[in-house]
């Protein structure tokens, strides 16, 4: 009885148990919660919206093509919904069945995106280095270009402003020199999608919402061929659709005049002068009588006729807005920078459009055009034979003018001086020039591209994008006949003045066409992100110049010349075409780690069949630690990202098309020498040789280059820290050099050695905000080495400017801007400064015997030259020979910075 009782309460007990299991089932039991995430500003719907259960990774949901979504989940549970430039949104569950939220937009979060080429990411998933600057930040800092924005602003990106004339160039250099060629060492520019050749000064920097700098070979090697230099991304600024925008920007700025050198004053110089012909009876100045008397001679101040005060006026005008189907941008901007030189200007119209069109919720469209004319002059180049010239000017004309002894006096005659030595040279007068010569430089530019985009289901879209560049360039000179000259000198010893013109013109067509496939995916704790395409691109280059004698006084084309006057100087045109496929693959596993892999395949017409193609791979990796348990709850810690990557990109623009084959010059039909002729007949023929050996073995330059770096942020959001080391190692340099004259040529173009940039940057970023008050601060710098490793010529040494080939076994080369004599030697960075080393100067005979002696005790005539004397230069003997040679030349010194940034204050 006892044991039939204790068993219907086993039963009993274990009924209520599994009663109580099924009813605690029931409470926990998931349920399906569904939706619509829309645009609170908007309320257009959100595709591709990422909705997840908080604190578990793996119930994770998007939105679809309507921003419809579903996902099942328990009462409990709290989603997140998450969309790139919104702010994330969190909703418990509960008893609610249907939740449709809306997102507002992020201003903060929306700078955090970053366009890394055919796509963007969020600054805080990138696996590469890549450096911005916003809108927002442009606007603060007039700035003429869209280089000089990037300037003390982006770590690792060094701008230098070579030429301070009005519109100058300026120079960018990504992590350090990669080319010894001519213009190698610039970035790729990819204007909305488009890379341009040139012409990166027509975008109006008012027009650009951001600019992305990708600086290691993991971000840029989807550009390949052309990323070796890095990649500078523009994006200019699309309609919106709150409402319609009208902004005007405009600002002046004044220029005072520079501050001159203390030079002598015409007495000082005469004096000094016949001080110079008592010295020395070969220079005296026996054609200018009135140099006798210093104190008679009138003082031409050229600094103060040359320079003046400067201004700069610009203008920007935009329009942007829209409705949920159509954006449109508008712009017109004006800038008009009056230099501080006397002649020279810059002047610029700009207009803009960006039209987005999207009649359906899976198809848009976008047009983007940029128009551009500029009008520029400089009278003077840089450098000792530029501008630099002014200041070796006689102080004087005295001697020189029959008319007036001042550079231009109130009835508006010249004063023009004979230079000192020479007494048939041309007269000359830099102001006369200035004043009645006509220059005229004017470039036009356009810019259209356009694209389509479908998206055929959730997280897959197609793309077809397409464009067309054209540039236009015209440069004049023209000096009219002027009858003054030759009045005040008479015709004898040259000063006649006659009427001439030239005229350079050059054209380009650039046409390109891309077609592109994305998807993005979402598989519980996995993400992926791909990205594939072709593209085509061809340019057409036309140029030629020619000059003659104009018929008149006034002229603005070759048109104009007398019948018969015209010579046509040169021709030519170049085509060059590249081909290429490329992808990227993005896998996030648990929002923790991310791996990205790259890679373009580019065909170049610019190497012989057999080099031509060539493959760019790269990959990356990244740990968001922050993500990791045991720093989730780290308050303190906003951020924390380590990465790195490694990966090969290319240099094409190093070289100019058809270099791979045997290159020819025709010769003038002149009679003269140099014109590679013969007589036939009695009669003289002109005729064409071969200059330039063919290479079919020349193949592009290629970078390889390693990253590390750490991304951290604090005080939820608003500070924030970038580290970087990188290891770029450049081979395969090309370079036009000397060859031996035996074999014919003088020059050749080869692949001829390699180098090496490694460093570290460091940029630092504050933002803060009370109330209506805001204060930010941004830090970059960066620390450089620069080394030549390797020369595979069968040299040892690079030497500019270019001297004999051959000598002491060194290259010469053949330009590259550079004004002073430099040497690069394997092991040294390049272009070291290279020249005698100063050891003070002679100051007492005693020091100079003693010098003389112990070289003549070794065989040699004297220390260092035969008229060396007291207050001379001494210079020290390198090799320890006891005489001074050309052998003692060594490194001065460096050009290249090893450290450089910026420091910049806003509020």
């Amino acid at each position: 009885m006892i044991r039939k009782l204790r068993l219907k309460n086993v039963v009993a007990l274990i009924g209520f148990n599994l009663l109580l299991l099924m009813s605690i089932s029931v409470f926990a039991q998931n349920k399906t919660v569904s939706g619509t995430v829309t645009d609170a500003s908007s309320g257009q719907s959100l595709p591709g919206v990422t909705i997840r259960v908080k604190n578990n990774t793996s119930k994770i949901s998007t939105t679809d093509l309507n921003g419809k979504y579903s996902i099942s989940v328990d009462a409990a549970s709290t989603l997140v919904f998450s969309y790139i430039g919104f702010v994330d949104q969190e909703i418990l569950v509960g008893n609610k069945t249907v939740i449709s939220p809306k997102l507002g937009v992020n201003t903060k979060s929306l700078s955090e995106v970053v366009v890394i080429g055919y796509g963007t990411a969020k600054r805080s998933d990138l696996t590469g280095s890549v450096s911005s600057v916003n809108a927002a930040t442009i606007a603060k800092v007039p700035v003429v270009t869209v280089d000089q924005a990037l300037q003390g602003r982006a770590a690792g990106v060094q701008v230098t402003n070579n030429d301070a004339s009005p519109g100058g160039n300026i120079s960018v250099l990504i992590r350090g020199t990669g080319s010894l060629a001519p213009g190698g060492n610039g970035p790729l520019y990819v204007v909305d999608g488009y890379p341009i050749t040139g012409g990166i000064n027509n975008i109006n920097p008012s027009d650009i919402a951001s600019i992305d700098v990708l600086k290691d070979a993991s971000s840029a090697a989807i550009y390949g061929i052309r990323a070796a230099n890095g990649v500078v991304i523009v994006t200019t600024k699309k309609g919106r659709k709150d409402g319609v925008q009208i902004s005007l920007d405009a600002y002046n700025a004044y220029q005072s005049r520079p501050r001159t050198y203390k030079l002598l004053n015409a007495q000082q110089f005469g004096t000094l002068a016949n001080q110079t012909a008592a010295n020395d009876p070969s220079k005296q100045f026996i054609a200018f009588p009135a140099w006798n008397d210093p104190a008679s001679l009138t003082t031409a101040d050229w600094q103060k006729a040359i320079y003046r005060s400067g201004l700069t006026q610009n203008y920007s005008l935009a329009l942007r807005g829209g409705s949920d189907k159509v954006q449109a941008a508008t712009s017109v901007g004006y800038y008009n920078q009056k230099g501080i030189v006397l002649g020279s200007y810059f002047k610029r119209i700009s207009l803009g459009l960006n039209l987005d069109y999207q009649p359906v919720k899976w198809l848009k469209s976008s047009t983007s055009a940029k128009y551009t004319y500029q009008n520029s002059n400089n009278p003077f180049t840089t450098g000792s034979t530029g501008l630099g010239v002014i200041a070796q000017l006689p102080p004087t004309l005295n001697g020189g003018s029959n008319i007036t002894n001042e550079i231009t006096d109130s009835n508006g005659n010249y004063g023009f001086y004979n230079p000192i030595y020479t007494y048939t040279a041309k007269y000359t007068n830099p102001i006369y020039s200035i004043n009645t010569n006509q220059y005229a430089n004017v470039a036009q530019y356009l810019l259209t591209s356009s694209s389509l985009e479908a998206t055929i289901f959730t997280g897959l879209k197609i793309k077809t994008n397409a464009g067309v560049t054209t540039t236009n360039t015209n440069g004049t000179y023209f000096s009219p006949s002027d009858s003054r000259i030759v009045a005040q000198y008479g015709a004898a010893g040259g000063a006649t003045q006659n009427p001439y013109f030239n005229q350079s013109q050059s054209t380009s067509f650039d046409w390109l066409w891309e077609n592109t496939i994305a998807y993005d995916r979402t598989f519980g704790k996995h993400a992926i992100a791909f990205v594939g395409g072709v593209s085509q691109q061809q340019i057409t280059a036309n140029g030629y110049s020619g000059y003659g004698v104009p018929t008149n006084n006034v002229i603005r084309d070759l048109s104009q010349l007398a019948p018969g006057t015209l010579v046509l100087n040169s021709t030519a045109q170049g085509v060059r075409s590249l081909a290429s496929v490329f992808a990227r693959l993005n896998y996030t596993l648990d929002e923790k780690y991310i791996l990205t892999g790259t890679v373009r395949r580019d065909g170049s017409s610019k190497f012989a069949p057999g080099h031509q193609y060539g493959t760019f791979p790269s990959a990356a990796l990244a740990w968001k630690v922050k993500q990791e348990s045991f720093l989730k709850d780290a308050n303190w810690l906003t951020d924390f990202k380590l990465r790195g990557s490694y990966g090969i990109s290319g240099n094409e623009q190093t070289i100019a098309p058809n270099q791979f084959y045997t290159l020819y010059q025709a010769g003038s039909a002149a009679t003269t020498s140099n014109n590679y002729g013969y007589p036939f007949g009695k009669v003289f023929q002109p005729g064409i040789i071969a200059i330039q050996p063919a290479n079919p073995d020349l193949k592009w330059e290629t970078d390889y280059q390693t990253d590390f770096g750490t991304d951290i942020s604090f005080l939820k959001g608003e500070l924030n820290i970038t580290v970087d080391y990188f290891n770029r190692r450049s081979k395969d340099f090309l370079l036009t050099i000397p060859v031996p004259p035996q074999s014919g040529f003088l020059f050749n173009t080869k692949n001829v050695g390699s180098m090496v940039n490694k460093g570290f940057e460091f940029g630092l970023n504050y933002n803060h905000s009370i109330r209506d008050f805001r204060f930010g601060a941004a830090i970059t710098a960066s620390i450089l080495r620069n080394k030549l490793t390797s020369l595979t010529a069968g040299t040892n040494s690079i030497t500019n400017p270019i001297t004999t080939p051959g000598t002491n076994g060194q290259i010469a080369l053949p330009g590259n801007g550079w004004t002073v004599f430099s040497q690069t030697n394997v092991g040294q960075s390049i272009g070291e400064f290279y020249g005698y080393k100063s050891s003070g100067i002679i100051q007492t005979q005693a020091q100079l015997d003693a010098l003389n002696a112990a070289a003549v005790a070794k065989g040699f005539a004297n220390y260092q030259q035969a008229g060396t004397s007291l207050g001379d230069r001494l210079y020290a003997d390198i090799n320890g020979d006891g005489h001074i040679t050309a052998d003692d030349q060594t490194s001065l010194g460096n050009p290249q910075p090893k450290f450089y940034g910026g420091l910049n204050l806003d509020g």
